[in-house]
């Protein structure tokens, strides 16, 4: 028997356009920004993507399946909205996702841009890489 949640709707129009506003700043930062850095610094030969996943696999497919990649990452995201929202106190659950996913956005573009300006990486300094 099909469960009675008439009032949520996974692929409503209108549900999909309040999360892709809620995710804004995940798009402008973690998805355009560090795709967008990313692109300028391997194509102009500044720098190299450092993870080990995704170097493979743009090295295997191109740097467009970095952008894959992170479209594919924006549909764990909105499962993990959708899956938030029917819980119970979801509101501080989903502000402190989607705030953390956009300060790592701005980490890795602050990190990119470092790479691309000043030859140096933000992670190599910190000991991660």
């Amino acid at each position: 028997m099909l469960s009675n949640h008439s009032d949520i709707k996974l692929l409503n129009v209108s549900e999909i356009g309040k999360f892709l506003y809620d995710i804004r700043y995940v798009i402008l930062l973690y998805v355009i920004g560090d795709f967008l850095t990313t692109f300028h610094a391997i194509e102009s030969g500044l720098g190299f993507e450092e993870n080990g996943f995704l170097s493979t696999m743009i090295a295997s497919y191109g740097i467009w399946s970095l952008l894959l990649v992170k479209i594919a990452i924006l549909g764990v995201i909105f499962w993990a909205y959708y899956s938030i929202k029917l819980s119970a106190g979801s509101g501080t659950l989903w502000t402190l996702s989607k705030t953390a996913i956009s300060l790592l956005g701005l980490v890795l573009v602050v990190n990119n841009l470092l790479v691309i300006g000043l030859r140096f990486s933000l992670f190599e300094y910190m000991g991660f890489l």
